[in-house]
């Protein structure tokens, strides 16, 4: 017989906004969507302690995280543990966070964007450019515990496919069409604050998220 879980919560992240919860170490967070989220952890006892990409990627030597992968913080304590995935691309570990201020730059030509293929999508004009980035979302999510702003640690960016040159290091995001939604379910190792930010590329969805007890 199946046993049935126990869903201790469960919300939806409109567009373009950021949401944070509080994980018990034994729960699971289940991230149900279709375009990108960018996904921070922290200690909840010591909220000096985050997530880190190095330590994620060097630790498992790897770039592209997926099912029985884990998050590491700077002090190389694992944080959160890989119980599914469905996704069928490569969820980002190598950007950041879009900004309100990024985006400006991209449109002006001072940063770049690169899509695979050459399709671009981003604004034609400065007035369609969106108020905000995933970074403003995580600071509003995250301001109830006193993280500032530059205090947000860099993300794994869940559900942004990407594509990486082995040899000239050139990244492109290859954006997926998906017939129906993907979700990544990670388990707390530890008493831990997560937040989530959809990102301002995912016009007209928003994304779950689902709580589960031990």
């Amino acid at each position: 017989m199946v046993r049935a879980r126990n869903l201790v919560h469960e919300e939806v992240i409109p567009y373009n906004t950021g949401r944070a919860f509080q994980l018990r170490k034994g729960q699971s967070i289940r991230i149900i969507g279709r375009t990108t989220v960018d996904f921070v952890v922290l200690n909840l006892h010591n909220l000096s302690e985050r997530f880190d990409q190095g330590r994620t990627k060097a630790n498992q030597a790897k770039i592209f995280l997926t099912k029985g992968d884990v998050l590491f913080s700077k002090h190389n304590n694992v944080m959160m543990t890989i119980l599914e995935d469905t996704f069928p691309g490569h969820h980002d570990l190598q950007k950041g966070m879009c900004s309100r201020k990024r985006h400006e730059m991209v449109f002006r030509g001072e940063a770049k964007r690169v899509h695979w293929g050459g399709k671009q999508l981003n604004p034609q004009r400065f007035e369609d450019i969106p108020p905000r980035g995933c970074w403003e979302n995580l600071s509003e999510a995250l301001k109830p515990w006193a993280i500032s702003a530059d205090d947000v640690p860099n993300p794994w960016n869940i559900f942004q496919n990407m594509r990486i040159d082995g040899q000239t290091g050139q990244m492109w995001w290859d954006h997926l069409e998906l017939d129906k939604d993907a979700h990544v379910e990670l388990r707390a190792e530890m008493d831990l604050l997560v937040a989530a930010s959809h990102c301002p590329g995912g016009v007209g969805r928003t994304t779950h998220v689902q709580v589960y007890g031990p």
